[in-house]
């Protein structure tokens, strides 16, 4: 039987992503944020309203999403905990700019966008950017031989919790299955 839980907010498993954004102080910056979706080529990322990433793009309407593995946690966690600082330099964050618009790309990161603000919505105490996404990146490591994305390999951090604890998940490809697979393991009479 279910049972209402009462908590202020709830993560029910969402990728982790550092965005790099263009910085009016320290010329480009990063921050960790968890809360995204995307359909085709919009992505709409959700932030807290007083934070030096929103007012920065904002501003600047761009940014990119860098998407990292187990291996980036420890920069996942310091760009989200560091505020109002030059993280790439306090970091020494090897990036490069971005082909299209004014943000950087994490080298270290496996999987990145770039991103263009076209709307912005404002919601209680959070902003959502509504973004186009100009450009796909990728470690070549994540393709196959005709240039597809190897979905089964890539693992990104999930962050899943409640008010009271939050948590880091991982993904593995031992326990990946294709779409449909469900479907094709009932048998019909």
């Amino acid at each position: 039987m279910k049972k209402t839980f009462n908590t202020s907010k709830f993560y029910y498993a969402f990728p982790i992503f550092i965005l790099g954004y263009k910085d009016e102080k320290f010329s480009y910056n990063i921050t960790t944020c968890s809360s995204s979706f995307s359909l085709g080529d919009m992505v709409v990322i959700g932030m807290f309203k007083g934070s030096n990433a929103v007012k920065q793009i904002s501003k600047f309407k761009e940014f990119t999403i860098n998407i990292p593995t187990k291996e980036q946690g420890f920069l996942m966690e310091k760009a989200g905990f560091l505020t109002k600082r030059d993280k790439l330099t306090l970091l020494s964050v090897p990036y490069e700019l971005s082909s299209v618009i004014d943000a950087p790309l994490l080298e270290k990161c496996p999987v990145s966008m770039e991103c263009r603000v076209e709307q912005i919505q404002e919601f209680g105490e959070y902003v959502n950017f509504t973004a186009r996404i100009i450009n796909r990146w990728c470690d070549e490591t994540l393709l196959d031989t005709k240039g597809n994305f190897k979905s089964n390999v890539f693992s990104p951090i999930e962050y899943i919790g409640d008010e009271k604890q939050r948590i880091y998940r991982y993904l593995d490809d031992k326990n990946s299955d294709k779409l449909g697979t469900f479907i094709r393991s009932l048998k019909y009479d």
